[in-house]
């Protein structure tokens, strides 16, 4: 059943994209100056992930993505990207190691599958666009990135993306949507956004409004959402809910005492379960000596005070990124090693007595190739947000072409 779970989630591609390309080809017709560009990278993944009382699973995945771009004359321009993932090792993976003990029991006693399995081969189009531009407006129409927000581990205000903590840069998938922005001034923003469902009732819509407030020297945007959300899980049959999901947000960025300062959050009207309000705060602070500090909290009220945490609570957690227990506080470290070499460290410290330890070193080998290692450690309560004696180790190496 959780295979299906997944498989689905994959299948929530919508149908238009073929009409999209279509457009595209239609607004790259006129005879004024076109210009194509071709670009991507090859990229080489190792994971590793270990458990005390599980055995070693290893996943490495190669991955080929090709960039496109053509700009004809100054108003169009279509861009695309496609990606083929070819996976090696182990592609039927545990999800035991990511849970709580009593929640990898309950669901070997209720017959659950506690296995998921990853496609030996994926071919795929992570984005695909048309971009008008007549004067200050941008028309956007296709599959493409929506996120928003400021906070690094986790954006409240993003309802379209999810992110992964110890990789929460990392690409994500596109959405697909019509997206109109207007701009003016400094930081003058309005976006309208339209993601169209199979179901056209059920699709979802927001709204963006941005300034630059110069009294206090801050950036400023309230959004608003109205999305059909399926990031909940029957607590009985754990079968995934789908519910009308309401949500308005703020957020800011600026400065305070030569602070970095960030704020982030919403508050979400639910159909079928508790409204909840979710917020991130953070700073930030740079040394003279290069060196980067990083402070950041999340208050998630959609999630129990206390461990044990439910079932669909961390079913949700890692089929749809959505944080378990009241939150964390994140502290983080990066520090240059040489031109080339950087190393940081995140910490995500939780109220219920766990903890994630996130080392992460970047490097540039050559002018076209990066390589990356990271992973996570998990200490503390056993039932907690960060179930302890996980560890975790990724290797990812980039050529750029």
């Amino acid at each position: 059943m959780l295979v299906n779970w997944k498989q689905r989630e994959r299948r929530k591609q919508v149908a238009t994209l073929g009409a999209i390309a279509l457009l595209a080809l239609q607004l790259a017709r006129p005879a004024t100056a076109q210009q194509l560009d071709v670009s991507g990278y090859y990229e080489n993944m190792l994971q590793l992930d270990y458990v005390a009382d599980s055995r070693l699973q290893a996943l490495d995945a190669s991955k080929l993505r090709l960039d496109g771009g053509l700009l004809s004359g100054r108003v169009f321009e279509v861009r695309a990207n496609v990606n083929f993932i070819v996976s090696l090792g182990q592609l039927r993976r545990s999800i035991a190691p990511y849970l709580p003990p009593s929640v990898a029991d309950a669901l070997q006693a209720a017959g659950i599958p506690d296995t998921f399995r990853v496609d030996r081969a994926r071919l795929f189009v992570d984005n695909i666009f048309v971009t008008w531009v007549p004067g200050g407006l941008r028309i956007r129409a296709g599959k493409q990135q929506l996120s928003w927000g400021p906070g690094y581990s986790y954006n409240p205000t993003d309802l379209f993306h999810r992110k992964t903590l110890v990789d929460p840069t990392y690409e994500k998938e596109g959405v697909t949507a019509l997206r109109a922005d207007y701009r003016w001034g400094i930081g003058g923003q309005i976006s309208l956004i339209g993601a169209p469902k199979s179901d056209l009732s059920r699709s979802g819509y927001a709204l963006r409004a941005a300034t630059h407030v110069s009294q206090i020297g801050y950036d400023v945007a309230i959004t608003a959402h109205q999305i059909s959300d399926s990031t909940a899980l029957d607590p009985v049959t754990l079968a995934p809910v789908t519910q009308w999901r309401r949500a308005l947000g703020l957020d800011f960025v600026g400065a305070l005492f030569s602070l970095g300062a960030w704020f982030e959050g919403n508050y979400n009207w639910m159909e079928l379960e508790a409204d909840f309000v979710r917020l991130v705060l953070g700073t930030d602070y740079t040394f003279n000596d290069g060196t980067y500090v990083m402070l950041e909290a999340l208050y998630n009220g959609r999630s129990p005070r206390k461990p044990p945490y439910p079932t669909d609570d961390w079913l949700a957690n890692l089929f749809y990124g959505e944080p378990v227990g009241r939150g964390w506080i994140l502290v983080g470290v990066r520090r240059g090693i040489s031109d080339f070499w950087s190393a940081n460290l995140y910490v995500f410290l939780s109220p219920d007595g766990s903890a994630l330890i996130n080392p992460r070193l970047n490097a540039s080998l050559a002018q076209n190739v990066d390589l990356v290692l990271f992973g996570g450690i998990t200490l503390g309560n056993d039932e907690g947000s960060f179930p302890s004696d996980l560890v975790s180790a990724v290797g990812r190496l980039t050529v750029y072409f």
